[in-house]
């Protein structure tokens, strides 16, 4: 990480000259002082990414430099120089927390190469420290609790607080992108199985030739391409928690099997005919309307009773408008950092604008578009200019005007998904972002439609 800001502490102008030179070879910028009280005033006012001082100095000594630098800006990186060097000024500088000590005279190389590992080390600790806030970042959104305002969802929190105690199967419904995934992390490290492993498994992304393999495992030599025995989602999550995401995905001929296995607890892989005994607790998501997809024979009723002893229904973000600002503060902070950039502010209008509107694509919708505000802002202020929101996504199915009383949901559902594909020009992937659904899920809606 460049050294940007140099402050040069230093009464001899040969020696100041000569350090100049060097940092503006580097491209950084030189900040000088005479002596140590006229660089603690500037430390005061300004903020360095390095201080360079020569430990002698008509007032204060460069060790007081050294003690001020570090109690005004900790993070600051300090080199002292000395032509009367000894081992007790040496020791004292390091033990205060000087970055190097150098001894004149010494070749501009030498100190090149002290600049060089100032970067390094910078980096380095930058780099730390954004690991850890991301660990921080991640717990709080994962193993505590999901940021929440509105009341609707501190009572959900509330219930998952008690449903993390227990071992029972639980169903969590809800749009796309409204934090059904959060929610299983959060049951699952609040739960006595946290210690072990929380294996997630996207049904809607797996072949569905694969789908028993990738639950079950398989023998070697089961089938074309099994060069090596394989363990399954189930067996991997022995002791800890699966999460079948978008389970509604799954084909019907896989479900006797699933469903006999979370009955029993146990299995065999494919190709083989050991019983494999888990204990593994479930979690199951889907976007659709469950008893929608039952009556129309695509999901087997006993293995979502079976599911389903434990219901958890998200509210879109449009019906949580409390949680809006939040979350956006909340986003706004983690992007600025993971892209190494200042920490930046919504504007009264920004704000505004954000509450406004609809929020189609729910969490995940404004989490890219404050990530789009970030990446392509350059000033400290987003406005709602920057917020880059595509107002010609339709309005939420509530307050479509298609609707009417007497409408079935499914009638308002296809309503819905055909305006949708409308306003796309008919681009089946971008219709199915706006909706929140995977592609799959639109193909087959359109299938089930037939000719509109």
């Amino acid at each position: 990480m460049m050294i940007e800001k140099v402050l040069v502490v230093e009464d001899d102008p040969l020696m100041r000259a000569f350090v100049v030179e060097v940092l503006k070879r580097r491209r950084s910028d030189v900040v000088c002082a005479g002596t140590g009280k006229e660089a603690v005033a500037l430390l005061q006012k300004e903020t360095f990414d390095l201080v360079i001082s020569d430990i002698r100095l008509p007032d204060l000594s460069g060790i007081e430099v050294l003690r001020s630098s570090k109690k005004i800006h900790p993070q600051t990186l300090v080199i002292l120089i000395t032509a009367y060097a000894s081992v007790e000024t040496a020791i004292e500088a390091m033990r205060l927390g000087a970055f190097n000590y150098l001894i004149k005279p010494f070749p501009s190389e030498t100190l090149e190469t002290v600049i060089e590992k100032a970067e390094e080390h910078r980096a380095l600790v930058q780099e730390n420290e954004l690991l850890r806030h991301e660990v921080s970042l991640k717990n709080s959104m994962e193993r505590r609790q999901m940021i929440s305002e509105s009341p609707i969802m501190k009572q959900i929190m509330e219930n998952v607080g008690k449903i993390a105690k227990s071992n029972a199967s639980v169903f969590i419904s809800g749009e796309s992108g409204t934090g059904k995934e959060v929610i299983a992390s959060a049951i699952h490290y609040g739960s006595h199985r946290s210690t072990k492993s929380f294996i997630r498994v996207n049904c809607a992304a797996i072949p569905h030739s694969l789908l028993e393999s990738e639950f079950f495992g398989h023998e070697k030599g089961s089938f074309t391409g099994a060069i090596n025995k394989r363990l399954g989602r189930f067996e991997l999550a022995d002791q800890g928690t699966l999460l079948l995401d978008e389970i509604s995905e799954i084909p019907l001929e896989i479900q006797p099997k699933l469903l006999r296995a979370i009955q029993e607890q146990e299995f065999e892989r494919v190709g083989g005919s050991k019983l494999i005994k888990v204990d593994t607790r479930l979690i199951s998501t889907s976007n659709r309307n469950m008893k929608d997809t039952i009556e129309k024979k695509q999901f087997r009723e006993d293995l979502y009773y079976r599911l389903n002893v434990v219901p958890i229904h998200l509210p879109p973000l449009r019906d949580r408008r409390e949680d809006i600002l939040p979350l956006a503060e909340f986003f706004l902070e983690k992007i600025c950092l993971e892209n190494h950039k200042p920490r930046k502010r919504l504007s009264e209008g920004a704000r505004k604008r954000l509450l406004d509107y609809p929020w189609p694509g729910n969490i995940r919708e404004l989490a890219n578009v404050i990530e789009r505000s970030v990446v392509m802002n350059i000033d400290n202020l987003i406005e709602p200019g920057d917020l880059l929101i595509d107002i010609s996504c339709p309005v939420p199915v509530a307050s479509m005007p298609s609707m009417q009383i007497g409408m079935t949901l499914s009638e308002i559902e296809k309503n819905h998904i055909i305006t949708t594909l409308s306003s796309t020009k008919n681009n089946k992937t971008k219709a199915a972002a706006v909706l929140g659904i995977s592609i799959r899920t639109l193909r087959n809606k359109l299938k089930e439609y037939g000719p509109v």
